[in-house]
């Protein structure tokens, strides 16, 4: 989502790009499968036996993992722990004040822009309910709250839901220097402080606390950039067989949600998969081919983009059109997503990255030219 390439510190990891990319994809065939009456009830709770055979086949088997949009969440903030500890981890030292700085723009504006598009598309294309509509899009029927919207940290409205992560992001990106002093110093103990994020996640989880379950995400990405070098090294020393199950076992902990629902700990099991799969793309040779593929590159370069601006087409296109076979409106719904998507990264997203840039570099000036300026650095 708002996070830098993976190209910062003293190593690139373009796979990742392309991972970022898969899974915002994946978060577009998510909301295009919502407005399927059938689909958007069966994730809502539905007993599994009381759904119709092929509502089961994509809901609960491994197939989800096509329109996993939550867990494809998931591994959208085990990126951003990841990707923005990358700079310390490789012995850069920031000024934190520039680092604030550069990351509200580099938020903010596209944030700013996607919800004016928004406000648009609810202009243009009335929300007015329908007994043929299914529950997710209605929820789109109620009037919105853009000021809080806007502000990201008391989460999300339903005028672009999918900002209800950006509230976790901002907390993340607010926190990343304890993130870091952290983890740097408890590097050589990186593995049991690993199970301990994986613990508070299905603690969190059991008892309703949401900050503990999505911060521990992050920290996960945390202690994987600070001991990526001996992940790289563990993963040449793996077989093909080896890699083949673990990326196996990543699938299928990742859709663990919907394989086992009566479990209280399936967003951990998730969690640890989303792990595994950064992993894969980081070390696993083949993995990082396909992820460099150049469709997933540019996706990955529009991620941010794509994740911000879909979900209005989508239903806008679903008012309209009051199609609900999910794949026909994935069809539909799918090409002005990705137009809308190039449109938005180059006149919104690619300058709110200059800006951004511009602000981070003059703010580090001043600092470096004023030492009776606070600063702080790992």
């Amino acid at each position: 989502m708002g996070d830098e390439k993976a190209n910062r510190g003293s190593t690139r990891y373009g796979a990742l790009d392309g991972l970022r990319g898969l899974a915002a994809a994946v978060v577009v065939i998510h909301h295009c499968f919502l407005v399927s009456p059938s689909l958007s009830l069966a994730v809502s709770g539905v007993d599994a036996g009381q759904v119709e055979p092929w509502v089961w086949w994509i809901t609960f088997t491994p197939l989800h993992l096509l329109w996993a949009g939550t867990e494809a969440v998931y591994v959208f903030f085990i990126l951003s722990g990841f990707v923005l500890t990358l700079p310390s981890a490789g012995g850069s030292q920031p000024t934190w004040l520039a680092y604030y700085a550069k990351r509200f723009f580099r938020i903010y504006l596209p944030v700013w822009a996607s919800l004016a598009i928004a406000l648009l598309m609810v202009w243009i294309v009335p929300r007015t309910g329908s007994p043929d509509f299914s529950a997710w899009l209605l929820i789109h029927d109620e009037s919105p709250n853009v000021f809080a919207d806007g502000v990201l940290i008391g989460g999300a409205d339903s005028l672009n839901s999918p900002l209800w992560s950006l509230q976790w992001e901002v907390l993340f990106s607010l926190t990343l220097p304890i993130y870091v002093v952290l983890a740097l110093r408890i590097r050589n103990a990186w593995l049991p402080c690993l199970l301990t994020l994986f613990s508070l996640i299905a603690v969190g989880t059991v008892m309703y606390l949401p900050a503990i379950v999505y911060m521990s995400m992050f920290g996960i990405g945390v202690l994987l950039a600070v001991r990526r070098d001996s992940l790289e090294q563990f993963g040449r020393a793996l077989s093909r067989v080896k890699w083949i199950g673990l990326i196996a076992s990543s699938l299928l902990l990742l859709s663990s949600r919907w394989l086992f629902p009566q479990l209280s700990t399936v967003i951990c099991m998730a969690c640890i998969g989303g792990a595994l799969l950064v992993f894969a793309f980081i070390a696993c040779p083949p993995i990082a081919k396909a992820g460099n593929h150049r469709i997933l590159l540019w996706l990955g370069s529009r991620s941010f983009s794509l994740y911000l601006v879909h979900e209005p087409i989508v239903v806008s296109i679903g008012f309209v059109s009051h199609v609900t076979n999910p794949v026909l409106l994935t069809a539909i719904a799918i090409p002005p997503s990705l137009a809308a998507t190039e449109i938005f990264f180059r006149f919104a997203e690619r300058p709110a990255l200059r800006v951004a840039g511009y602000v981070g570099r003059f703010v580090d000036t001043k600092i470096r030219r004023s030492p009776q300026l606070l600063t702080a650095r790992p």
